[in-house]
C-alpha cells in the first residue's frame, strides 16, 4: 500500500499579466463588458469513455479527498489534452497500464488541467488524478449544525448544471461529452450515500469508514453525475414494471409526506414511455431531498435531486401538488439525461420537452381544459421572457443565463403549437423518431426539426425560424364587422409587431344560433382581410379556439354581447380571456356578466380569473362578489379573491372580512396567507393581527413570510428590531430571505438611528453568509438604504470581488457605486486612493504567493515521481 503524500497544495499559477488583466477589465465601461459572446461547442480532441471517482467525504472538513481515473481515446493526434477542474489541490497524475502508475506531467491554473501525454489518433489512455476538494463555492454544498443554526443536519448534495461539477471531480464539463461513471464513496457509519447508476453494495473499511458503491452503466453527460450524503428515511415503492427499483430519500420522519409527493411518479413513467417510444432508461428512479437545495430539483440520471418544500402534509395537498415538479424531472431522464442538448444554445430541447411533458400529465390526469389553461399559462410568461432574444440563441453571456422563461415556457409553447399544426399522428410519430434516433446523443435543434418533416412531410424551416430564431411574437390585431346590407362578414388581421408578418394558420369559430361554422384560414401578411358570406349575424365569435397559435397577444375587437356569450359559453381558454377582457371595461352589463359568472361558473379556472378580473372593477357590487368567494369551495378561488381584495385599496368591509379569516383561519395555508398580504393593504391598521400571523407554522412558511411581506409593505422603519428577528440562523432560509429584504424599511427617509443600527447589524453577517441567496437578499435590502449603508460598505465592496456568485458580485458592485455617487468629489477621490493601495499591495502578496506555490508544487511533483519509481506503485492510492 502506498500512502497519501503530504497535504497537496492549491497552485494558483496566476500571473502578474494575469492579475492586469482582471483588473483592467474591471475598469472597462459596463456597455463593454456587457457584450455577448458568439457561443458554440467546444472542440472534442479526446473522448471521455469512462470516469471512476474514488473519495472520502468529509462533512465536518467540508472537504473530499481522493482520485477520479479518467479512461479516453484521442479523437485526433495531440501532445497534451485538456480538463475542467476548477479549485482542485491536485497531489499528481499518473497515466495507469497493466499495473503500473507512471507520472505524467501537468500544468494548473486554478480551473484547467492540462496534461502532457503525446497521443496518437484513436489511442487509448488511462489516467489518475490524486487531488482534493476543501469547502468548494460550488458543485457540493455542505451543510451541517451551527450555533447560529443548529437545527441544519449534516448533509453533501452536488448541483451539477450547468458547469460545476468541474469544482469537485475533473471532468471534461461540457454537454457534448458523454461516459460512463463509477463512485465509491467513503463515509462515517449511520450517513447515506445516493448516486447514479446501479448500487453494488456497501461495506466497512479498517479505518471505520463505510465504502458506498455505485456504477452507471449507460454514457451521460458530467453535469449529471450526482453524490448525496447525509440521514434520510428511505421509501421504497412497487418497482417500475417489476424491474425498475423506485424509492425516495427524504428526512426521517417525513416518509408520509413522500408519499403524497411522490405516489404517481409509476404512473408518469408509463405515461413518457408510451409517448416518447422509448421505455424509462436507466436502471433506477430515485427522488431524493435535500436540504436547502439551490433550485426545484435537478435531473440527475436515475437519481433526481429535490427541494425540501416538495414534501407537505395534508393541509397543504388541498392547493398545493408536487406532481408538476415530479413530472418536470421526470421527463428530464429522456430529455435532457437519454438525449442531451449538444450546446447551451440549444437547452430548449431540454428543459422546453420538460416543460411541455408536466402538461401532457396534467392532460392525462385532469383533463384536456387544465391541460389548455397549463399552456395558456406558459405563453404569457414565455412571451414576457422572450421580447427582444430567441430561443435558439448563440449569444449569452453564460450559461446560468440561459435558464430562463424562453427554455422553459416559451419553448414548450412552441411544442403545443406543433402537436397542433401537425396533428397528433404525425407529431408523435416524429416525436418518437426523435427519441429513438438520437438516444445517448448530444442533440440540436436541426435534429428535432428533421424528425418532425420526415414524419409529416412538412418542410418546418419557415416555422421554427420564426418561432425559435427570432425574438417577441405576433401582437394582432383582430377586427369582426358586417355588412348587414350585403350579407358579409368579414375578419381584419393585423400584426403590429416590429418586423416581417409571421406566418401562421388561423382558425375562426362562429355560432349562429345552434349552427356551428369554422373556417381556417391562412395568415401571411401583415395585414389580412378574410370575408364570409352571411345572412345573419353571429351569436358568437373566437379568434383561434383550438389555441393553435398560442404565442400571441391578441385584441379582438367585437361587440360586447359576443365577450358575454363568450364568457358563458365558450372553451376554457376562451371563458378566460373573455373575463379578462369583460374586467378592462367599465360598463354595467360587463360588470354584472362577471359577478353572475362567479356564482354559476363550474370551473375552479375561471372562477379564479373571473376574481382576478373583478380586482380592478370599482363599485360594492364587485366587491361583495369577492368577499363571497372568500367563501368558494375551492382554495385556489379563495385565494384569488383575497388578492383581488387586497388590489381594490383601503375598504373597511373587505378590511373586516379578511382580519375575520387571518384570525380564524382557512383550511388552506395558502389562502390565509394571501388573506394576510391583502389585509395589510385594505386596512388602516393591520399591525395586531399581522402580528399574529407572524407566529403561525405553515407550509413552506407561507404565512409567516406573506406577514413579513405584508409589515414591509406598510413601509414604518420602526418594524426593523421586529423583522430583524426573522433573520436569524433558527428560521428557514426562504423566511429569511424575506425577512433580509424588508429590513429595507430602515432605509427610509425618518427612520430613527435605533431601527437602522437594528437592520445593518442583522444584514451584515448575511453579506458573508455561506448560502449565495441569502447574500443576494442582503444586498437587495442594502439597495434601499442609500448612503446610510456606508456602514456596509467596506463588506459590499469585499462582495464585488469576492462573492463566488456572479449576480452577487454584480448588485454588490451597482449598490457600491450608488452609494459612493451620494458622497462628496473628495471623498471618493480618497476612496479611490485607497482602493488603489488595497489592489497594489494584494497583487504584490499574490506574486509571492504565486512564488512560493510554484516551488512547493514542484517539490510535490519531484516527490510524485520518486514514490511512482519505488516498488508497488502501481497500487491504488487507499485512504
Amino acid at each position: 500500500m502506498t500512502h497519501a503524500p503530504s497535504t497537496p497544495q492549491r497552485p494558483a499559477r496566476l500571473g502578474p499579466w494575469l492579475l492586469l488583466v482582471v483588473l483592467c477589465l474591471a475598469a472597462l465601461p459596463a456597455r463593454a463588458q456587457e457584450a455577448e459572446p458568439l457561443r458554440f461547442a467546444p472542440d472534442r480532441l479526446v473522448d471521455i469513455l469512462r470516469i471512476d471517482l474514488d473519495l472520502v467525504v468529509d462533512l465536518p472538513g467540508r472537504r473530499v479527498e481522493g482520485s477520479a481515473t479518467l479512461s479516453l481515446e484521442a479523437i485526433s493526434a495531440l501532445e497534451r489534452f485538456e480538463l475542467d477542474a476548477v479549485d482542485h489541490e491536485i497531489a499528481a497524475v499518473y497515466a495507469l497500464s497493466e499495473g503500473e502508475a507512471r507520472p505524467l506531467a501537468y500544468d494548473y491554473d486554478g480551473a484547467r488541467l492540462v496534461i502532457e501525454a503525446p497521443l496518437a489518433r484513436g489511442a487509448a489512455l488511462k489516467v489518475r488524478i490524486d487531488y482534493r476538494i476543501v469547502d468548494p463555492s460550488e458543485g457540493l454544498y455542505f451543510f451541517g449544525p451551527t450555533a447560529e443554526s443548529p437545527q441544519v443536519p449534516w448533509q453533501v448534495w452536488s448541483q451539477g448544471e450547468p458547469r460545476s461539477n468541474r469544482r469537485w471531480f475533473p471532468c471534461l464539463d461540457h454537454p457534448d461529452e458523454r461516459q460512463l461513471t463509477s463512485l465509491s464513496a467513503h463515509v462515517r457509519p449511520g450517513l447515506t450515500v445516493v448516486s447514479n447508476g446501479t448500487f453494488l453494495g456497501k461495506a466497512p473499511r479498517p479505518d471505520g469508514l463505510v465504502t458506498w458503491r455505485f456504477e452507471q452503466r449507460r454514457e451521460h453527460v458530467a453535469y449529471l453525475v450526482t453524490l448525496v450524503v447525509g440521514t434520510f428515511a428511505r421509501v421504497e415503492a412497487k418497482p417500475w414494471r417489476g424491474k425498475v427499483p423506485l424509492s425516495a430519500y427524504v428526512p426521517p420522519a417525513r416518509e408520509r409526506d413522500a408519499e403524497r409527493s411522490f405516489a404517481r411518479t409509476s404512473e408518469m413513467m408509463d405515461l413518457f414511455s408510451r409517448l416518447t417510444g422509448v421505455d424509462y432508461p436507466w436502471s433506477k428512479y430515485e427522488q431524493v431531498v435535500v436540504e436547502q437545495f439551490v433550485a426545484g430539483g435537478m435531473e440527475n440520471t436515475g437519481a433526481t435531486t429535490l427541494n425540501e418544500r416538495t414534501l407537505h402534509d395534508e393541509r397543504a395537498h388541498l392547493d398545493y401538488s408536487s406532481e408538476g415538479l415530479v413530472a418536470h424531472e421526470l421527463a428530464h431522464q429522456w430529455f435532457g439525461d437519454l438525449l442531451t442538448c449538444r450546446d447551451w444554445a440549444h437547452i430548449w430541447l431540454n428543459e422546453s420537452f420538460a416543460t411541455y411533458f408536466d402538461a401532457l400529465w396534467v392532460e392525462h390526469s385532469r383533463g384536456a381544459d387544465e391541460y389548455a389553461y397549463e399552456l395558456y399559462l406558459n405563453a404569457l410568461s414565455g412571451m414576457a421572457a422572450g421580447k427582444t432574444r430567441p430561443i435558439l440563441d448563440r449569444r449569452y453571456p453564460s450559461p446560468d443565463s440561459v435558464f430562463d422563461g424562453r427554455a422553459y415556457p416559451k419553448g414548450s409553447s412552441v411544442l403545443h403549437m406543433l402537436r397542433r399544426q401537425l396533428g397528433e399522428d404525425a407529431f408523435w410519430r416524429g416525436i418518437q423518431a426523435y427519441t429513438r434516433a438520437l438516444s445517448d446523443r448530444a442533440v440540436e435543434t436541426s435534429d428535432l426539426r428533421r424528425a418532425l418533416e420526415v414524419a409529416s412531410g412538412r418542410n418546418l424551416e419557415r416555422f421554427f425560424t420564426q418561432w425559435t430564431e427570432r425574438p417577441g411574437h405576433p401582437v394582432l390585431d383582430v377586427r369582426l364587422s358586417r355588412d348587414a346590407q350585403r350579407g358579409l362578414l368579414s375578419v381584419t388581421i393585423e400584426q403590429r409587431q416590429d418586423g416581417e408578418a409571421y406566418h401562421f394558420p388561423a382558425e375562426l369559430l362562429f355560432r349562429f344560433g345552434e349552427r356551428e361554422v369554422r373556417h381556417v384560414v391562412s395568415v401571411r401578411g401583415k395585414q389580412e382581410r378574410f370575408v364570409l358570406p352571411s345572412l345573419e349575424a353571429p351569436t358568437y365569435f373566437r379568434f383561434d379556439p383550438r389555441e393553435a397559435v398560442i404565442l400571441k397577444e391578441a385584441t379582438v375587437h367585437k361587440g360586447r354581447n359576443l365577450w358575454i356569450e363568450q364568457l358563458r359559453a365558450g372553451d376554457l381558454v376562451g371563458r378566460v380571456r373573455a373575463a379578462l377582457q369583460l374586467g378592462r371595461e367599465r360598463r354595467p352589463e360587463a360588470r354584472q356578466a362577471l359577478i353572475k359568472a362567479l356564482g354559476s361558473e363550474a370551473s375552479w379556472i375561471v372562477r379564479k380569473e373571473i376574481a382576478q378580473a373583478l380586482r380592478g372593477v370599482g363599485g360594492a357590487e364587485a366587491r361583495d362578489a369577492l368577499l363571497s368567494a372568500l367563501s368558494d369551495p375551492d382554495p385556489r378561488v379563495r385565494r384569488a379573491a383575497a388578492e383581488a381584495l387586497g388590489g381594490r385599496g383601503l375598504d373597511p368591509e373587505s378590511a373586516r372580512a379578511l382580519s375575520e379569516r387571518v384570525r380564524q383561519g382557512d383550511p388552506s395555508y395558502y389562502v390565509e396567507a394571501a388573506c394576510v398580504e391583502a389585509l395589510a393593504k385594505v386596512s388602516e391598521a393591520p399591525r395586531e393581527v399581522l402580528a399574529l400571523a407572524l407566529e403561525r407554522a405553515s407550509h413552506n412558511d407561507v404565512i409567516r413570510i406573506a406577514a413579513i411581506n405584508a409589515l414591509r409593505g406598510l413601509e414604518e422603519p420602526d418594524l426593523a428590531p421586529l423583522l430583524a428577528r426573522f433573520v436569524a440562523g433558527t428560521q428557514p432560509l426562504r423566511t429569511r430571505q424575506t425577512a433580509a429584504r424588508a429590513l429595507s424599511v430602515a432605509g427610509l427617509p425618518g427612520a430613527a438611528p435605533a431601527a437602522r443600527e437594528a437592520a445593518l447589524a442583522a444584514l451584515r453577517p448575511l453579506l458573508r453568509d455561506r448560502d449565495a441567496r441569502l447574500r443576494r437578499a442582503a444586498l437587495d435590502a442594502l439597495t434601499g438604504f442609500g448612503g446610510a449603508a456606508r456602514p456596509l460598505l467596506d463588506e459590499v465592496r469585499r462582495a464585488t470581488t469576492l462573492d463566488s456568485d456572479e449576480e452577487n458580485r454584480r448588485r454588490a458592485q451597482a449598490l457600491l457605486e450608488k452609494v459612493e455617487a451620494g458622497a462628496p468629489p473628495e471623498v471618493q477621490l480618497q476612496r479611490l486612493r485607497a482602493q488603489t493601495q488595497v489592489e497594489e499591495k494584494a497583487r504584490r502578496d499574490l506574486e509571492a504567493r504565486i512564488r512560493k506555490l510554484e516551488a512547493e508544487l514542484e517539490a510535490l511533483r519531484r516527490q510524485a515521481k520518486e514514490r511512482a519509481e519505488a516498488p508497488g506503485d502501481g497500487d491504488r492510492k487507499q485512504f
